[in-house]
């Protein structure tokens, strides 16, 4: 216990000496957390839950944490001979560890320490002592932890930070390590705006390196932030801290008792605010100095070129201040320089004038404005901007250099010494933006454009982007009115939606309803709902969506424009570089490159490395651009993704079932794919690619009419539906449980779409393919019905590798309605043509299976020959999850039979199996049957921890009819512990489950609860 460390300040860690030690899921680390960093290290059961969930619980809440503190005492006292960690505790918990091994502790105490050194007047080892402090932090406290403790705790540990950080820069201050001070104090007022303690430190720093001009700004901002956002001017302190430095108080200076860095004090004048010889007057302009002024130069004018801002902007509170905050920065060597990039529409021009305006007062010589025109297909020269601004600033047309670099040169020399700011609005690349800037630090410069900036010495890049939801519920509002969006807040919502929450399809939408009263909000809502009117619709008079996304599209190349075109005709919500290299008929390499391009320009999005999307009016502007140029490319673009993902899925299928050629069977077009080195290798494939795989499955289906006809004719349409079925079932060995409304709608689509073709065979697979779904969803009465006409239809056709895969499913359908007989009559017909279409991966599956129905049936010592056969079979010596499988129904039989010793060894088997392999719910399977088979054979006690995780684990996965059964086992369990009344909850809780899910193994949960009988329940595949 004593080599144990934890760390919350940044994510939760725990280390034994020099070894990391596994933290779970952020829900069992909550659970740590809420124990670590409460007075005593102890919380019952009540402050747990409350901890973890708030003030709504889940039904099981103390049985997932008793799961959690099972698994952190395996963790935490694993190989250890030492007194147990965590600790039972009344219906809690408490865990044994000293102050010292907690690094939020640790840094309290070193803060007390440093107060009493500072107290003693040791002001250097009190700085030390908190800079000691500050080290511990890692990152966010408690980063990625759910709950309302980790939250409270979060804010609280945050606090702390900024105070000590707070403490220790004034002890610098003390010492005299001013320079240094300012650039840490400066951003700390950045991300504090609202503390006053940060701006009267980084007061005194200026004041003390000798800057009480740029000391006396900071006040002036500070005093805007405090005014304009709380409604309150400054504090006493902050006051007086201001009045101090305007006197040139020596006592704002380090004591030269306490340092030996001297810092000489301002001279002082006969005047009581005057400012020592050099200073810049601080509230006055500072111009061009000398006694004489250039003869280019009729005056020295002060412009004010900003447009007006928009008077409804709203949202982006923390960017505005972030922005406004860097570019009134003082104290800098260079300009600063903020880029705002984002697509079109995305209000970036909107932000930088609303910005503009606000700081404003802070730059006295004036501001500067030019529309650059980066979109237009000819942009502005910067060399004729450059004239206007020096026309602005006084240069007569006679004076007028006549080249680019005459001319910003004697820009530059117009600003030196001037505070100005510099709006360049639509700039389209470095190379327009780089003569225009500025060389005088007192200046600052504000970017709009689609594109960062790179090249240049930028002070911030701020990507722009859509609203959120709330932000644009608000500006619909401002243009309509709050109360009619309240009266149909829904439909609110929906347009918003609609426009993407891109804010200039927001503005439209609202200036068209704002002009049309009698128009209710849904009646816009469904104009917008159809694809290919949306981009008409979102206009109003010369203000066009369309116009906006035009001027980028045409900055593209043609190949560019090309891939751009191409990659929309997918409804994926995002595509992978290969499958979009597939669309656009190129290898990998050239389309990452393209697919970045698109980015750089804004015409596409990359959230996660390696994954692009649209914007949704994007995507709807690109084929609509797509239909106007090139009206057959949408069909075959679309083509080509549909081969390269059924190619590829058949490749993962035979991962998934290494022994078979199933995959033959599938329509797999002679796409060339490569295949995967293993099956954890074809699991991440299917991850990432099974959405779009689906949607574009239920788009082949539900748009034939879409298609052009030059493209495609009868067969070919046929062909296309039977290959966007083939690519769902090929992927349906894979774990898709997250998925199953979505696919099952897909496979409605898919359904009527081959009834409506006449296509028996496509029929056939689509029927299998909604069985699966409906089977996997415990929709018992739907799979049997589409199990049954998918038989039919797989007779009339000859299709006997289909035909095999539905009599399996129909046979466990029939097992799960405790129809054992029929069950082993569907299995061994399908076993019969597993053997004679050499599927032995398929015969030995669906052997277990029946093995299992023969368990359920009363024949458990048939069963038990029939798995110990399997698990000899060379099949299964790869196959980790057929393997588990028959462990697991050996398990069963042998259970069944009495033998509940020899029963444990199997289940332990399969749990070490199924847990390695990542089976999570074969797992769950083997975990409470383990923990009925250790009840059986006299040991509830160890039974029922494993009962308890068992259900926790089928609770996380959502596996509904495994939680009945877990909760069953754990009655059985509790009974036997003499605690009948938490048995009969539990019972009572599976009779609902079942009930609802119309298993017929509610029946058996009634039994227990009146007594009548005990029957062991045994669990299907």
């Amino acid at each position: 216990m004593a080599d144990l460390r934890f760390s919350v300040l940044g994510p939760l860690q725990v280390r034994r000496g020099d070894t990391a030690l596994a933290v779970g899921y952020p829900q069992q680390q909550a659970m740590l957390a809420a124990l670590l960093l409460r007075p005593g290290r102890s919380a019952g059961g009540a402050e747990l839950t409350e901890a973890l969930w708030g003030e709504e619980p889940p039904g099981r809440a103390m049985s997932t944490v008793r799961t959690y503190a099972w698994r952190w005492r395996k963790a935490l006292g694993a190989d250890v001979a030492a007194p147990e960690v965590l600790v039972s505790c009344g219906d809690g918990y408490r865990l044994a560890v000293p102050d010292e091994s907690i690094d939020a502790l640790r840094a309290g105490e070193l803060a007390a320490q440093a107060e009493r050194a500072g107290a003693e007047g040791r002001s250097e080892h009190a700085r030390r002592l908190l800079a000691e402090a500050l080290a511990l932090w890692q990152g966010v406290p408690l980063a990625g932890i759910p709950g309302p403790f980790a939250e409270r705790q979060r804010r609280r540990l945050g606090e702390l930070r900024i105070a000590l950080l707070e403490q220790r820069l004034m002890y610098e201050l003390d010492l005299g390590h001013s320079a240094q001070c300012v650039l840490e104090l400066t951003e700390l007022t950045a991300e504090n705006p609202l503390r006053e303690r940060p701006y009267a430190l980084l007061m005194r720093a200026l004041y003390q390196a000798g800057r009480a001009a740029d000391a006396l700004a900071v006040f002036r901002r500070a005093r805007q932030v405090l005014v304009d956002e709380l409604g309150v001017e400054p504090g006493a302190d902050l006051t007086e801290l201001h009045r101090r430095i305007l006197q040139r108080d020596p006592a704002l200076l380090p004591s030269p008792a306490r340092t030996d860095r001297r810092v000489p004090a301002p001279a002082q004048d006969a005047g009581a605010d005057a400012a020592p010889p050099g200073t810049p007057d601080p509230d006055g302009p500072q111009s061009v100095a000398g006694p004489e002024r250039p003869a280019v130069l009729r005056s020295l004018p002060r412009p004010a070129q900003l447009p007006p801002s928009e008077p409804d902007f709203i949202g982006r509170e923390r960017l505005v201040s972030a922005i406004g905050d860097a570019l009134r920065e003082t104290g800098r060597r260079t300009p600063a320089v903020v880029v705002l990039a984002g697509m079109g529409g995305v209000g970036k021009t909107a932000l930088a004038l609303h910005v503009a305006h606000r700081v404003r007062d802070a730059f006295p010589d004036g501001q500067l404005y030019a529309d650059l025109h980066g979109g237009d297909d000819v942009p502005s020269a910067p060399e004729v901007v450059l004239a206007t601004f020096l026309a602005a600033l006084g240069v007569t047309a006679e004076a007028l250099p006549e080249d680019l670099e005459a001319r910003a040169a004697l820009f530059r020399s117009m600003v030196d010494g001037r505070r100005l700011l510099i709006v360049l609005d639509s700039v389209r690349d470095t190379r327009q933006l780089r003569p225009l800037l500025p060389g005088a630090a007192g200046c600052a410069v504000l970017v709009t454009g689609r594109t960062r900036v790179a090249g240049l010495p930028v002070t911030v890049q701020a990507d722009i982007d859509v609203f959120d939801s709330a932000e644009a519920v608000r500006l619909l509002g401002r243009a309509i009115g709050d109360e009619r969006v309240r009266a149909e807040h829904a439909a609110a919502l929906g347009l918003v939606e609609a426009c993407g929450f891109l804010p200039l399809a927001v503005r439209i939408v609202g200036a068209r309803l704002a002009a049309r009263p009698q128009w209710s909000i849904a009646s816009l809502n469904e104009r917008l709902a159809v694809e290919w009117r949306r981009i008409d619709e979102l206009r109003i008079g010369e203000l066009t969506v369309e116009a906006v996304f035009e001027l980028g599209y045409r900055q593209l190349s043609a190949q560019q424009a090309l891939a751009f075109r191409l990659l929309a005709a997918a409804d994926c919500a995002d595509i992978g570089v290969a499958a979009a290299a597939s669309m656009l008929a190129v290898d990998e390499a050239t389309a990452e490159d393209l697919l970045e391009t698109l980015v750089d320009t804004r015409m596409l999005a990359s959230t996660v490395p390696g994954r692009y999307q649209y914007h949704d009016l994007l995507r709807s502007f690109a084929r609509r651009k797509s239909a106007h140029e090139q009206p057959d490319e949408a069909v075959v673009a679309r083509d080509r993704l549909l081969a390269f993902l059924l190619a590829t899925a058949c490749r993962a299928f035979q991962q998934a079932v290494p022994y078979d050629p199933i995959a033959d069977a599938f329509g797999s077009p002679a796409a060339a794919v490569p295949g995967f080195a293993d099956l954890a290798a074809a699991q991440a494939w299917v991850r990432a690619e099974a959405d779009g795989a689906r949607v574009l499955a239920a788009q082949v289906a539900a748009q034939p009419a879409a298609q052009s006809p030059a493209a495609q004719s009868d067969s070919t349409a046929g062909e296309r539906l039977r290959h966007a079925i083939d690519l769902l079932i090929a992927l349906s060995p894979f774990d898709l449980d997250t998925r199953y409304a979505e696919l099952a709608a897909t496979a409605d689509v898919l359904v009527r779409a081959s009834m409506a073709s006449g296509d028996r065979r496509a029929e056939g697979r689509a029927r299998f393919l909604r069985c699966t779904i409906a089977l996997a969803a415990t929709r018992l009465g739907e799979a049997e019905t589409e199990a049954r006409a998918a038989v039919a239809a797989c007779r009339e056709v000859g299709d006997t590798v289909i035909l095999r895969q539905v009599l399996n499913d129909l046979g466990l359908i029939m097992q799960y309605l405790s129809r054992y007989d029929e069950a082993i009559h569907h299995f061994e017909e399908a076993i019969v043509l597993a053997r004679h279409l050499g599927h032995r991966a398929g015969e030995v599956a669906t052997t277990v299976n029946a093995a299992l129905a023969r368990v359920r049936g009363g024949r458990a010592a048939e069963a038990a020959r029939m798995c110990r056969q399997v698990l000899d079979s060379p099949v299964y010596r790869q196959d980790e999850a057929g393997r588990a499988y028959a462990m697991y129904v050996l398990g069963l039989a042998l259970h069944a039979l009495g033998d509940y010793t020899e029963a444990v060894t199997w289940f332990g088997s399969c749990l070490t199996v199924a847990e390695h392999a990542g089976l999570r719910l074969r797992a769950a399977h083997a975990r409470y049957r383990l923990a009925d088979s250790l009840r059986a054979g006299g040991s509830p006690a160890r039974a029922l921890a494993h009962g308890e995780r068992a259900l926790a684990e089928c609770e996380e996965i959502d596996a509904e009819r495994d939680q009945g059964n877990a909760l069953m086992v754990l009655g059985r369990i509790l009974a036997d512990l003499g605690r009948g009344s938490q048995a009969r909850d539990r019972w009572q809780q599976a009779y609902a489950l079942f009930s609802r899910l119309g298993l017929p193994d509610a029946a058996e949960a009634a039994a227990l609860l009146e007594g009548r009988l005990e029957v062991p329940v045994e669990e299907s595949a």
